[in-house]
């Protein structure tokens, strides 16, 4: 085999012995490692924010559009579009920067963007009929955008940062407890923004959001990233390092099958929260606090596995578990398509976060504990690159649903999804096999 120009880390085609079923909790990893905790507590605000603000953005473009299921899914889905353009870029920047104070700098210009939208908020009369103030519902458009951009740096550099907080031998852990953020949070920053929508209207939600971002920088203060290793991009242009990424995820097999399995979840998972306030009063009937309560049920489905990945690790293995969470989500978001029945779909939806933990912890902890740390960045934004897909595909739901029905869109996307995994578990060997 021809030498690799790249640097090593463990060869996805290594055939190691199979490790015995991991017994200890990894829990521990936050108490011995504090630069781990500081990036722990930090992920937990982060995400709470971004719950926050998809689910408000929602509802209150729903009501700024009078009930418009196509300007409501466009208008949350399109946070993540600048993936597309600026999530490579951003992988770059992690190989070539300090990590840590990009992503400070990053939230600084989230915390603000956040104030501004919440005093344009708080200008408009949202009880009035029709809405009268300054805000129209193409500033939600602008103020995602905006989000986005953001988003799309900060993602891809927060993972990457983990690897760079505890040493390799305990990543695998450290990835799992990290992962935990994403459904602990989304039953908070859903309920807690739903019950404030009903309640309070939607005055408050993007002050807190803003205030989430500051904690995470006052947080960040002092971290340090004793585990990295040295940028070797430094001396290279950007065009030269972004070419060594896409070069090396090229070469790699293995890595290329965790990141083209990564599609269906960005693609189908993803805009189920986004087109969430439409199946919440078109097929359900109820309102924004039944809609957070729904988003909120993804998440309990997620901490569930959460618990269990962390405190007794995947037990089957990272492969055949990543496999089983793309299937098995795939098959509860068809069964939620189906259902009329509020607790029904709490509990379809519960499925689906469970499912989807187990598949975005598998997959990230393959991908980093394949990837070496000096091209981690790149790969990560890699990655996250069909990200920026998630809104084209909202799009084209929230169309779907505009001219046909939820539960006729949902269920021939899920139909084709829950396919095209089950060809994914069939075909794809060498992510079958990695322990």
């Amino acid at each position: 085999m021809a030498h690799s120009p790249f640097p090593q880390s463990t060869p996805p085609e290594a055939k190691e012995p199979r490790r015995p079923v991991q017994r200890q909790s990894n829990f521990w990893v936050v108490s011995k490692y504090p630069d781990f905790r500081y990036l722990w507590i930090g992920n937990f605000f982060m995400v709470g924010a971004q719950w926050i603000q998809i689910l408000t953005v929602g509802w209150l473009v729903l009501q700024l559009t009078g009930g418009n299921a196509f300007l409501t899914g466009t208008a949350v889905g399109i946070r993540t579009f600048p993936v597309l353009v600026i999530g490579p870029w951003a992988g770059v920047l992690a190989d070539r920067i300090d990590r840590r104070k990009l992503v400070m700098v990053t939230q600084i210009y989230m915390a603000v963007a956040a104030l501004v939208f919440a005093f344009m908020v708080l200008a408009t009369d949202l009880d009035a009929e029709p809405v009268t103030g300054f805000l129209k519902w193409w500033h939600a458009f602008i103020y995602m955008g905006i989000s986005g951009v953001a988003h799309s740096i900060v993602q891809p550099v927060r993972q990457a940062m983990v690897s760079n907080t505890v040493p390799i031998k305990d990543l695998g852990s450290a990835l799992a407890l990290n992962g935990m953020a994403h459904p602990s949070m989304r039953i908070a920053g859903p309920a807690i923004g739903g019950l404030l929508i009903a309640t309070l209207g939607f005055n408050w939600n993007f002050f807190i959001e803003a205030a989430a971002y500051v904690t995470i920088v006052l947080v960040y203060i002092p971290m340090r990233l004793p585990y990295s290793e040295r940028m070797t991009s430094r001396g290279t242009s950007l065009l030269a390092s972004m070419r060594e990424g896409l070069a090396y995820v090229v070469q790699e097999k293995t890595i290329r099958q965790l990141i083209l399995m990564a599609v269906i979840p960005n693609l189908v998972f993803q805009p189920v929260v986004f087109v969430l306030p439409i199946f919440t009063t078109e097929v359900l009937g109820r309102g924004a606090d039944a809609g957070g309560i729904l988003a909120g049920a993804v998440g309990a489905g997620g901490i569930v596995a959460a618990v269990i990945v962390a405190g007794r690790g995947f037990i089957i293995g990272r492969g055949p578990a990543t496999l089983a969470g793309l299937v098995g989500g795939c098959f509860f978001i068809l069964l939620f398509s189906q259902s009329t029945w509020y607790l029904a779909s709490m509990g379809f939806l519960a499925g689906l976060g469970f499912f989807q933990y187990l598949f975005r912890v598998g997959n990230n902890t393959l991908i980093q504990t394949i990837v070496p740390d000096a091209l981690r960045g790149r790969v990560m934004s890699i990655y996250m690159l069909d990200n920026g897909l998630t809104p084209l595909a909202t799009m084209g739901i929230s169309f779907a649903i505009y001219i046909w029905s939820p539960a006729g869109a949902y269920t021939t996307l899920a139909g084709i999804s829950l396919f095209l995994a089950v060809l994914q578990l069939m075909f794809f060997r060498r992510v079958r096999e990695l322990d």
